[in-house]
């Protein structure tokens, strides 16, 4: 669809009004199928930019041609913490321009940020969308914001909005591929031998280093009973921030998600509860069915530490999946990997835009950062 009129105004969609959540439903469903699996639904923007979100309420920026919705960019409230102590961040996220609007057309709605008053953003849909709503984001307080952004994207983030990568940068998209990856299945032989060394691999040395240790699911009530100080300690790193993650929090964003069904898996260390997995099912844009590890906590920093010893034992539970993913920052080397059966998929930029220690002199760190931190799983 090819806009003969391309001037298009910048709106705010922070009051989630419900005419508009239909048009940037539709936006996705029509422009970018797949990105929000199943299907793209107001309801989705309600859940988590809305009042039921334990963090607060979110902001979402829109850019409207002839009625229609051609491109949006959210901030997504979190809690993070640093040291024991919590503050505000958000999360700039959902940065989609429609194709007719990347190299052409022009802003019409009146630029009243004084710091962007380049042309640039009176051009660019991306660009003044994300300013638009870190400036509403910043005059609501929120001082720390953060995004995962493609290598697309990264560049202007860096150079208009002084943006910077946190650490090295980088998360490890992490990718197992199932017996029922269909590309896979023409070299069966192969697959069989591959998966048998990588089996015995990932159950001797999970062994060797763990002891008796074991993963089998649980019901969404049993996670939930389950949840306790024990399995928080892992947000406390004394010099790192981490995304705080509380009964409420979680409950919000795995028990009440609107379209993804999450799964809750155990896990044990001789006999004692450890940790747990949660994990979800998409289906990506190039139509590969993927079990999602969204998330984990554990009681022991220890174990945490060896969680790709984990991932492989979900094999037996992937249902229809072609494969399974997750996100990590730290973690074994590339080759210990690939024999526990884990592909080093491609790379994600974590940045930050003024991420300070409370102290406001060092930057602050990461520490590991599951999918589900970056509201994308």
């Amino acid at each position: 669809m090819v806009h003969l009129n391309q001037e298009w105004e910048v709106r705010s969609l922070d009051d989630l009004d419900p005419q508009g959540l239909l048009l940037v439903a539709k936006f996705f469903n029509e422009q970018f199928p797949g990105v929000f699996y199943p299907e793209c639904t107001p309801e989705l923007f309600n859940w988590k930019l809305g009042s039921s979100n334990p963090a607060g309420r979110g902001f979402l920026t829109v850019a409207i041609c002839n009625g229609l919705v051609v491109g949006t960019t959210s901030g997504t409230r979190k809690v993070l913490s640093e040291k024991g102590n919590t503050f505000e961040a958000i999360e700039i996220g959902d940065t989609f321009t429609h194709p007719d609007f990347r190299k052409s057309g022009k802003c019409i709605s009146p630029n009243n940020l004084e710091e962007n008053n380049d042309e640039y953003f009176s051009v660019s849909v991306f660009g003044r969308l994300v300013s638009e709503t870190i400036s509403r984001a910043q005059k609501s307080g929120v001082k720390f914001i953060y995004s995962t952004p493609n290598e697309n994207s990264k560049p202007p983030y860096i150079k208009r909005f002084d943006f910077n990568e946190i650490g090295d940068g980088k998360i490890s998209s992490n990718l197992i591929i199932t017996k029922r990856y269909k590309p896979i299945q023409k070299m069966q032989l192969i697959q069989i031998i591959f998966s048998f060394i990588t089996r015995i691999y990932t159950h001797t040395r999970a062994y060797i280093v763990l002891g008796k240790n074991s993963i089998h699911e649980i019901h969404q009530d049993e996670f939930l009973s389950n949840l306790n100080q024990e399995y928080f300690k892992t947000n406390a790193y004394s010099d790192k921030v981490h995304l705080v993650r509380d009964k409420q929090i979680l409950q919000h964003r795995y028990v009440l998600h609107p379209s993804h069904k999450y799964r809750y898996f155990q896990v044990k260390i001789k006999g004692v509860n450890k940790g747990i997995l949660i994990t979800t099912v998409v289906r990506r844009s190039s139509g590969v069915t993927t079990l999602v590890v969204s998330d984990w906590l554990f009681s022991d920093q220890k174990v945490e530490k060896r969680l790709a010893l984990f991932i492989p034992k979900l094999l037996p539970h992937i249902l229809n999946a072609e494969t399974i993913s997750f996100w990590e920052r730290e973690g074994y080397s590339k080759m210990t990997k690939l024999l526990l059966g884990i592909i080093k998929h491609k790379k994600v930029s974590l940045i930050s835009k003024d991420f300070r220690n409370l102290n406001g002199i060092e930057k602050s760190e990461f520490g590991n950062f599951p999918i589900g931190w970056s509201d994308n799983g």
